[in-house]
C-alpha cells in the first residue's frame, strides 16, 4: 500500500495531461483554471466558472496562486516548444 501523499482533487491535471485548478465553493459553484491556446494571441490561462461565479476562501488563495503559476509555467513551455517546431 502506497503511502506516498497524493495531489488534492483540485490539482488534478486535465485530459491532456497539463496542470489545471478546479475549485468548488460552498454554493456549488465550480471555478477551473488551465492552460489554454488563444487563437491569433498565443498561450494564455483559461478560466471557467458556473453561470453564478465561483469563490475561493482566502485560507486557499496561496495554493492557487502557485497553482496559476504552475499552469502559466506549463503554458510558456508549450508555446516555446511549439516556436522552435515551426522555427
Amino acid at each position: 500500500m502506497s503511502t506516498a501523499p497524493t495531489e488534492p482533487e483540485q490539482y488534478a491535471t486535465d485530459a491532456y495531461g497539463t496542470p489545471c485548478y478546479r475549485h468548488t465553493d460552498p454554493d456549488g459553484d465550480q471555478l477551473l483554471a488551465a492552460a489554454s491556446l488563444i487563437p491569433e494571441q498565443g498561450p494564455g490561462v483559461y478560466f471557467r466558472t458556473s453561470p453564478a461565479g465561483a469563490s475561493i476562501p482566502l485560507d486557499h488563495l496561496d495554493q492557487f496562486i502557485a497553482r496559476l503559476q504552475t499552469i502559466a509555467d506549463v503554458a510558456k513551455a508549450e508555446a516555446a516548444a511549439k516556436e522552435q517546431q515551426t522555427a
